[in-house]
C-alpha cells in the first residue's frame, strides 16, 4: 500500500496493546463493516514496545500490522513516545516536570516529562529510530505519527534543567544581558539582571511576576517541544523517506500553549484534535471556527481530523452523549471546512484506565448500539461522497488569530479581565457565520517562520 486513502480517509486510534490477540480478527471484521480505511496505532504503547531499557518487543506489533494491511486498512503508525514507561520515570527521576510551586510531578497518568530533558529525547529518539527501521517496508505504513497532543499537561514545567535552557534561549533571542533588561523592562520593581544565571522560570513570586519574562517562557516552552517533535521527526525522514510526518495540534481556540503557526510549518500534514464542549452555549460554532482554523494552519491545503469524540467524553465537568444525528454532523462539518481524513478516538473502548467511559466507535455494549450503527452509516456516507484528497475550500474572508497576541492577552494585570482576545475572535467569526461567508482563520503575514504565508490580496 505505502499511501494514503485516495478519498475522503475515515478511522481513527486503535489500541490493539489493550485487549486479547483474540480481539484483533474480530477487530479488524467490524473496522472492515464500518468502512474503516486508516487507524493510528500505537500512541501510548511504549511499555508494551520496550518493556526494559533496549529490549524491543515488535512481535505483537508485527501481527497487528499484518492484520491491517491483509484488510487494505492504511496505518498511521505512531512512535509510541507521548507517555514514557515505568522503568524510564525510575531510572531518570530527574525528567520528571516541575510546576511554579517548585514540586516535580510524579509517574502515573501522561506526559511526565520535562520539555527540555536530553535524556528523554535521546531515549525517544532511540525507540523511533528502532521502529523506522523496522516497519519503513511495511505494507501497511502510510503516515508516521509523532508523540500526541504536545504541551496538554506539562507546561510550564520550571525545572532546573528547563532553567538552563531558558537562559540559552534568552541568549540567543537578545544577545546580551542589557538587551534583555530594555526588552524585558526590568528597571520596575528593581528586576534588573546583571549575569544569565540570575533569570529564572516563572516559578511561585509574591506577587505579580513580570509579564514580558512570562510571554517569553511561553514562547520557549512551545519551541521546547517543537524540538522534540523535530528530533523524532528527522529520524523518520532519515530512515524512511516519502512517509509523511504528522502531530495531532489542538487548534481550539481555547488551547493556547503552543504557537501552531510556528508549527505548522514542521509538519508533512496538519492533524488535529477536536473535541465538542457541550457546554458551551456555541459548540457548534466552536467547531466551526476549530476547523476554519486548522484549514488556515495548513495554509489552505487539506487537513487531518486526527481525534473527535463519537458521543461523550469523559473530562468534563457533566460528559453529555451526542444526539442521534450529532456524530454524523459533526463529522461532515469538519469535511465541509477542508478535513480529508476523519478519525476518532477511539475504535473500541477501553474496560479500565482514565478514559474508560469515553465514548468509542465500539462501545462497551457492542455492535448493535446506536453510536456504532451511526459510525457505520458515517463510514458509508464518506464512501459515498467519494471526494478526492486534496479537495479545498474557497473563502472570501480572512479572520487573523495571533497565538503570540492570544497568550499576551491571557496574562494578569490588563485593563480588564473581562477583554478575551479568542472569544472576541469567535464572535466575529461567529457573525460572519451567521451570514452565510466561510471564513480562513490565518496567521498574520510575518508570523508563520517558514510556513505559507496568507496571501491576503485575495479575499475580498
Amino acid at each position: 500500500m505505502r499511501s494514503w486513502p485516495s478519498t475522503l480517509a475515515f478511522g481513527g486510534d486503535y489500541n490493539p496493546e489493550q485487549w486479547d490477540p483474540s480481539i484483533w480478527r474480530e477487530d479488524i471484521l467490524f473496522m472492515r463493516r464500518a468502512g474503516v480505511t486508516f487507524v493510528t496505532v500505537g500512541v501510548f504503547a511504549w511499555s508494551w514496545l520496550e518493556p526494559e531499557p533496549g529490549r524491543y518487543e515488535f512481535g505483537w506489533l508485527d501481527e497487528v500490522l499484518d492484520l491491517l494491511a491483509g484488510a487494505e486498512i492504511a496505518v498511521d503508525l505512531a512512535t509510541a513516545t507521548a507517555s514514557p514507561p515505568p522503568w524510564f520515570s525510575a531510572k531518570y527521576p530527574q525528567t520528571l516536570p516541575v510546576d511554579r510551586q517548585g514540586v516535580r510531578h510524579y509517574p502515573g497518568s501522561r506526559q511526565a516529562w520535562c520539555p527540555s530533558s536530553r535524556v528523554f529525547t535521546d531515549h525517544a529518539v532511540a525507540l523511533t529510530e528502532q521502529l523506522a527501521l523496522r516497519y519503513r517496508d511495511h505494507p501497511a505504513l502510510a503516515r508516521w505519527h509523532v508523540s500526541n497532543e504536545y504541551g496538554c499537561h506539562a507546561l510550564p514545567c520550571c525545572c532546573d534543567v528547563c532553567a538552563e535552557a531558558f537562559r540559552e534561549w534568552l541568549s540567543h533571542r537578545y544577545g546580551t544581558v542589557e538587551e534583555l533588561n530594555r526588552a524585558w523592562g526590568t528597571a520596575f520593581w528593581s528586576q534588573r539582571v546583571t549575569e544569565w544565571s540570575q533569570v529564572l522560570p516563572p516559578r511561585a513570586t509574591p506577587t505579580i511576576p513580570n509579564p514580558t519574562r512570562d510571554l517569553d517562557y511561553w514562547r520557549f516552552g512551545s519551541d521546547q517541544l517543537l524540538s522534540q517533535f523535530c528530533a523524532e521527526r528527522d529520524v523518520l525522514h532519515r530512515i524512511s523517506p516519502g512517509v509523511p510526518v504528522t502531530t495531532n495540534f489542538m487548534s481550539d481556540e481555547l488551547f493556547r500553549t503552543l504557537d501552531y503557526a510556528r508549527w505548522a510549518a514542521e509538519v508533512d500534514v496538519v492533524s488535529t484534535d477536536h473535541y465538542v464542549v457541550q457546554a458551551r452555549p456555541d459548540h457548534q460554532g466552536g467547531l466551526s471556527f476549530a476547523a476554519d482554523l486548522t484549514r488556515g494552519l495548513a495554509g489552505g491545503a487539506p487537513w487531518m481530523l486526527m481525534e473527535h469524540a463519537p458521543s461523550a467524553v469523559n473530562w468534563q465537568p457533566v460528559n453529555r452523549g451526542k444526539p442521534a444525528g450529532q456524530l454524523l454532523r459533526d463529522a461532515l462539518t469538519h469535511v465541509a471546512r477542508g478535513a480529508d481524513s476523519i478519525g476518532y478516538f477511539q475504535w473500541r473502548a477501553s474496560v479500565a484506565g482514565a478514559e474508560k467511559f469515553h465514548s468509542a466507535m465500539l462501545p462497551h455494549a457492542g455492535p448493535d448500539t446506536r453510536i456504532h450503527r451511526e459510525v457505520c452509516e458515517l463510514g458509508a456516507v464518506c464512501g459515498r461522497l467519494g471526494l478526492p484528497r486534496g479537495s479545498v475550500v474557497e473563502s472570501d474572508v480572512a479572520l487573523l488569530w495571533d497565538y503570540e497576541a492570544a497568550a499576551a492577552v491571557g496574562l494578569p494585570a490588563h485593563p480588564s479581565t473581562e477583554i478575551d482576545g479568542a472569544q472576541m475572535a469567535r464572535d466575529l467569526h461567529r457573525a460572519m457565520l451567521d451570514r452565510g461567508l466561510t471564513v480562513d482563520v490565518v496567521p498574520p503575514p510575518g508570523r508563520v517562520r517558514g510556513g505559507v504565508e496568507p496571501d491576503l490580496s485575495r479575499y475580498s
